[in-house]
C-alpha cells in the first residue's frame, strides 16, 4: 500500500509539472496575455514545493518511516488574465514498528487538517463556478465583437474545459489519497495507542509544525484572493479596450464598403469613356488606312526616281574613276621630271664646285704675277743702278767681280721668269680648257630647259583638259544638287506620314495605358472579391451564432449590394476585355502596316544617303583634282623659278670668269653686253610687232574662215530649201500624176531617192558645222595661250634687266673692294721693310769684344742708355706692330666692307682668317 500511495504522489507531481509547462508554452505564445501575475503564481508554486520538500525532509529526520506533506497548485479555470489556484496539503506520516503511542490531541488535529482540505476544494469548486459564470457573461457581453475575438473567446473556453477535466481527475486522485490516508491513520490508531507514552513529545512538535504550515498557507490564500481580484480589475478594464477596438473595425468595414461603392460607379464611367475612345479609334484607322495607300503610291513612284538617279551616279563614278587615273599618270610624269630635274641639279653644284677651284688656282696664280712682276721692277732698277756703279767702277777688279755676280743673278732670274712664263701659259690653257666645258655644259643645260618647256606646254594642255572635265563635272554636280532638292521636297511631302506615325504611337501608349488600368482594376476587383468572402464567411458565422443582431443584417445587405455591383463590373470588364481584344487586333494590322511603310521609306531613305555619299565622294574627288591642279601649277612655278635661278648663276660665273681678267677686258665684256641687250631689245621690239601682226593675220583668216563657213552654211541652207521646194512640187506632181496615170511608178522612185540624198546632205552639213565651232573653239584657246606666253616674256624680261643691274652694282663694289685691299696691302709692305730695317740695325749695334775691368763701369752705363733706347724701340715697333695689326683686322673682317645679294654665292675656299706669309 506504501508504495502504491508514493507512486501516485510521484504520478501527481508529474502531471503538475507537465501542465505548468503546457501554461508557460501558452503563454509564450500569446502576447496579448498577462505575463506578470502568471510568473508570479508559478513562483510562489515553486516555493511552496520547496518548503514542503524541507518539512518532509524534517519528518522523515524525525520519524523513522516516511512522513510526507505535499503541495499542489491546480488551475481550476484558465483565462487570459487570472489563474484560480489551490493549494491541498496532504501529509502522510507513516509510523514505523519501533512507534508505540500517539497522543490523542494528534488525531483531532489531523481531522482538523483534512476538513481544511475539504473546504478549500469547496471553496475552489464555488470559484471555478464563479469563473465560469464570469465567461458566459462575458461571451453575452461581446455578442457584437468582431468574429475574430469571438474565435478567440471559443477557444479559450476549450482550454478552460480541458483545464477543468484536468483539475477533476486531479481531485479525484486526492480524494483517494485522502481515503487511504484515513484507512492508514484507522489501522495506525492502534499501533499509537501502544506508543502514546513514547511519542508523545514527537506528536507535540508535529502539531507545532503543522500550525505553522496552516499559518503560512493561510497567508498565500489571502494573497492569491488579492492577485484574483487584481487580475480581474484587469480582465474588465481589457474587456473594455476590446469593445473600443471592436467598433472603431466595424466603422472601419463600414468605410471601405462605400469605397468600394464608389469604385463601381468610377468603373461604370470608365467603361463609358473606353467605348467612345473606341469608335474614334476605329474612326482614325479608317482615315489611316486611306492615307497609307495614297503613300504606297508615293513610294512607287519615288523608287522609280531613285532608280534613275542611281544610274546617273553609276556613269558619274565611272567619269570619276578615269580622271583619277589620268591623275595618276600626271603624277608619275611629275615624278620623273623632278628626278630629272634634282639629278640636274645635283650635276650642276658639281661643276659650281669645280668653277670655284679653278677660280682658287687662278687667284693663286695671278699673285704670283703680280710678286714676280715686282720682283723684276726691283731687279730692273737694280741693274741699271749696277751699270751705273760698273761704268763709274770700272778700273777696279772687285767692282768687275761684283757686275759678273750681278750678271749671273740677272740669268738666273731670267730663268725664273721663262719658268713662270710657261706655268702661266699652261694657267691659261686649263682656263681656257675649263672655259669651254663649261660651255658645253651650259648648251646641255639649255637642251635640257628646251625639254622641260616641252613638257610643260604638255602638261599645260592636260590641265586645260581636266579644267573642261572639271566644268562637265561641275554642270553635272548641279544637275544632281536639283534632283536632291526636288528629293527634299518630295521627302518634305512625306513628312505627314511621321505624323501619321506619331499619332499611332501616341495611340499604342494610351491603349498600353488602358491595359494597364485594366489590369490595376482587376487586382483591385479580386482583392475586393477576397475581402468580400471574408466578410460573408464572417457575417455567415456571426448569424449561425448571432441571429438578433442588427448590424450583421446591414452588413450582409451591404455585401450583396456589393456583389452585384462586382459581379456587374466584372462583367463590364469582360466586354471592354473583348472589346481590347479587338482594338488589338485592328492595332496589329495598322501596325504591320505601318511596318511596311517604315520599312520602305527606310529603304528610300538608305537609297538617298547613299546618293549623298556618292555626290559627297564626287566633290571630294573634285576638291582632290583641283588640289592636285594647284600643286602642279606651284611646282611649274617653283620649275621656272629654279629655271631663272640656272640663268643666274650661268651669269654670275660668266661674271667671274670675266673678273679673272684685267680690268680692261671686264669694260670690253661689258660693253659687248650693252650692245647685246641693245640687239636683244631691237630683236625683242621686232618680235613683238611680228607677233601684233601675226594676231592681226589671224584674226583676220578667222573672220574669214568664219564668213566663209557661214556663207557655205547658207547656200547649203538655200540648197535644202530648194531641194524641199522641189520635193514638194514633185510631191504634188507626183500626185497628179497617180491620179492620171497609175503606172508610172519610175519617177516617184526617184523623187524618193532625191529626197534622201537631200537629207543626207543635211545631215553632213550638220556635222561640218559643228565640226567648224569645234575649230572656232580650238582658235579661241590658242590665242588665249599666245597671249599668256606674251604676258610670261615681258616678267621675264623684266626680271633679267633688273638681274643686270643688281650684277653692275656688285661688280662695282668687288672693284672698291679690291683697290682698297691693294692699299692696304702695299701699306703692310711698307711697314713690313721698315720692320726688318730696324732689327738689322739693332743686330749690327751689338758688338761681340772682350772686354777690360777698368771699361766695365762704362759698359754698365752705356747698357743703361741702350736699355732705354731699347724701350724708344721697342715703343716704335710696338706702334708699327699696332698698324699692322688693325691693317690685318681690316683685311680680315669683310663684313662692312663686303656686301653680297641673295644672288651672290662666296667662295667657301676664301673665307676665314687670313695667315701673313
Amino acid at each position: 500500500m506504501n508504495l502504491s500511495k508514493t507512486e501516485k504522489l510521484i504520478a501527481a507531481r508529474k502531471k503538475l509539472k507537465e501542465y505548468q509547462q503546457k501554461k508557460k508554452i501558452h503563454i509564450q505564445d500569446d502576447p496579448s496575455k498577462d505575463g506578470n501575475g502568471i510568473a508570479k503564481l508559478l513562483q510562489q508554486n515553486e516555493t511552496l514545493e520547496t518548503s514542503s520538500h524541507k518539512h518532509q525532509s524534517r519528518d522523515d529526520y524525525s520519524v523513522p518511516e516516511n512522513n510526507a506533506s505535499q503541495n499542489f497548485t491546480i488551475p481550476v479555470d484558465n483565462n487570459d488574465r487570472h489563474v484560480n489556484t489551490e493549494t491541498i496539503n496532504s501529509t502522510c506520516t507513516n509510523d514505523k514498528i519501533n512507534e508505540k503511542r500517539i497522543d490523542q490531541t494528534d488525531i483531532p488535529k489531523q481531522i482538523v487538517d483534512s476538513e481544511m482540505t475539504s473546504k478549500m476544494l469547496s471553496s475552489e469548486k464555488s470559484d471555478s463556478n464563479h469563473v465560469h459564470q464570469v465567461i458566459v457573461e462575458c461571451n453575452d457581453n461581446n455578442i457584437d465583437s468582431s468574429p475574430i475575438a469571438f474565435y478567440t473567446e471559443i477557444d479559450k473556453g476549450q482550454n478552460d474545459q480541458q483545464l477543468f477535466v484536468q483539475t477533476k481527475q486531479l481531485l479525484q486522485t486526492e480524494d483517494t489519497i485522502v481515503n487511504e490516508f484515513n484507512e492508514n491513520i484507522d489501522n495506525n490508531k492502534q499501533k499509537i495507542v501502544d506508543s502514546e507514552l513514547y511519542c508523545q513529545n514527537q506528536g507535540l512538535t508535529y502539531a507545532q509544525d503543522q500550525n505553522r504550515v496552516v499559518n503560512q498557507l493561510e497567508v498565500q490564500i489571502r494573497q492569491y484572493s488579492n492577485q484574483i481580484s487584481e487580475l480581474q480589475a484587469a480582465l474588465a478594464a481589457k474587456d473594455a479596450e476590446m469593445d473600443f477596438k471592436l467598433m472603431q473595425e466595424t466603422k472601419q468595414l463600414k468605410e471601405q464598403l462605400q469605397i468600394h461603392m464608389q469604385t463601381t460607379s468610377i468603373l461604370i464611367s470608365e467603361k463609358a469613356e473606353l467605348t467612345t475612345a473606341l469608335n474614334q479609334n476605329e474612326a482614325t484607322i479608317k482615315h489611316n488606312k486611306e492615307e497609307i495607300e495614297e503613300l504606297s503610291g508615293k513610294l512607287k513612284n519615288a523608287q522609280v526616281r531613285s532608280s534613275e538617279l542611281e544610274k546617273e551616279l553609276n556613269t558619274a563614278t565611272n567619269d570619276a574613276e578615269e580622271a583619277r587615273k589620268t591623275i595618276q599618270l600626271m603624277k608619275q610624269d611629275h615624278e620623273t621630271l623632278y628626278e630629272k630635274y634634282s639629278e640636274l641639279k645635283k650635276e650642276k653644284e658639281d661643276l659650281a664646285l669645280q668653277v670655284s677651284e679653278l677660280k682658287q688656282k687662278l687667284s693663286v696664280k695671278n699673285t704670283e704675277l703680280s710678286n714676280l712682276q715686282q720682283n723684276l721692277q726691283e731687279k730692273s732698277a737694280l741693274l741699271s743702278l749696277s751699270e751705273l756703279k760698273i761704268q763709274q767702277l770700272t778700273s777696279t777688279s772687285q767692282e768687275l767681280e761684283k757686275l759678273e755676280d750681278q750678271h749671273h743673278n740677272v740669268t738666273m732670274l731670267e730663268q725664273q721668269l721663262a719658268q713662270i712664263k710657261e706655268a702661266l701659259k699652261t694657267v691659261s690653257e686649263e682656263n681656257d680648257e675649263a672655259s669651254k666645258q663649261y660651255q658645253n655644259y651650259v648648251r646641255q643645260l639649255e637642251t635640257q630647259q628646251e625639254t622641260l618647256l616641252h613638257e610643260l606646254e604638255h602638261q599645260k594642255e592636260l590641265n586645260s583638259e581636266l579644267e573642261i572635265r572639271e566644268k562637265s563635272y561641275i554642270e553635272r554636280l548641279s544637275d544632281f544638287e536639283q534632283q536632291l532638292q526636288s528629293e527634299k521636297i518630295k521627302v518634305q511631302g512625306l513628312l505627314p506620314l511621321q505624323d501619321q506615325k506619331h499619332h499611332t504611337d501616341s495611340l499604342m501608349k494610351e491603349i498600353d495605358e488602358l491595359t494597364l488600368e485594366q489590369e490595376r482594376l482587376h487586382i483591385i476587383i479580386s482583392e475586393k472579391d477576397t475581402n468580400i468572402e471574408m466578410l460573408s464567411t464572417a457575417l455567415q458565422e456571426l448569424q449561425d451564432k448571432e441571429s438578433q443582431s442588427t448590424d450583421a443584417s446591414k452588413l450582409a445587405q451591404a455585401l450583396e449590394s456589393e456583389q452585384l455591383g462586382a459581379s456587374r463590373a466584372v462583367s463590364q470588364n469582360q466586354q471592354l476585355k473583348q472589346q481590347l481584344n479587338e482594338m488589338h487586333d485592328a492595332f496589329i494590322s495598322l501596325s504591320n502596316a505601318k511596318l511596311d511603310l517604315t520599312e520602305q521609306l527606310q529603304s528610300e531613305r538608305t537609297i538617298g544617303r547613299k546618293l549623298n555619299a556618292e555626290l559627297n565622294k564626287v566633290e571630294a574627288e573634285m576638291e582632290y583634282l583641283k588640289k592636285c591642279l594647284k600643286e602642279k601649277e606651284e611646282s611649274l612655278a617653283e620649275l621656272e623659278k629654279e629655271n631663272l635661278q640656272n640663268a643666274q648663276i650661268a651669269d654670275q660665273i660668266h661674271h667671274y670668269q670675266v673678273q679673272s681678267n684685267y680690268t680692261q677686258t671686264l669694260q670690253q665684256e661689258l660693253q659687248k653686253a650693252l650692245i647685246t641687250i641693245d640687239n636683244l631689245k631691237i630683236e625683242n621690239e621686232k618680235l613683238l610687232e611680228e607677233l601684233h601682226f601675226s594676231k592681226t593675220k589671224e584674226e583676220k583668216n578667222e573672220a574669214d574662215k568664219f564668213n566663209s563657213v557661214s556663207n557655205e552654211i547658207l547656200q547649203n541652207n538655200k540648197n535644202v530649201d530648194d531641194n524641199i521646194v522641189d520635193t514638194t512640187e514633185i510631191k504634188t506632181v507626183s500626185r497628179s500624176t497617180i491620179t492620171d496615170t497609175s503606172d508610172s511608178l519610175e519617177p516617184i522612185k526617184k523623187l524618193e531617192e532625191r529626197f534622201k540624198e537631200t537629207m543626207e546632205k543635211l545631215a553632213e552639213l550638220t556635222d561640218e558645222k559643228q565640226r567648224l565651232e569645234h575649230l572656232v573653239l580650238q582658235l579661241q584657246s590658242e590665242t588665249e595661250t599666245i597671249g599668256e606666253y606674251i604676258a610670261l616674256y615681258q616678267r621675264q624680261r623684266a626680271i633679267l634687266q633688273e638681274k643686270a643691274k643688281q650684277k653692275d652694282e656688285i661688280f662695282r663694289q668687288l672693284v672698291e673692294e679690291k683697290t682698297e685691299q691693294q692699299e692696304q696691302l702695299h701699306k703692310l709692305k711698307v711697314l713690313v721693310t721698315d720692320l726688318i730695317k730696324r732689327k738689322s740695325v739693332t743686330d749690327s749695334m751689338e758688338p761681340k769684344i772682350p772686354l777690360c775691368e777698368e771699361e766695365k763701369q762704362d759698359l754698365i752705363k752705356s747698357e743703361n742708355d741702350k736699355q732705354n733706347n731699347d724701350i724708344v724701340t721697342e715703343m716704335s715697333n710696338d706702334e708699327t706692330t699696332s698698324q699692322i695689326l688693325d691693317l690685318l683686322t681690316e683685311i680680315k673682317d669683310c663684313k662692312d666692307s663686303c656686301i653680297f645679294t641673295s644672288n651672290y654665292h662666296a667662295c667657301p675656299w676664301c673665307s676665314g682668317k687670313l695667315i701673313t706669309v
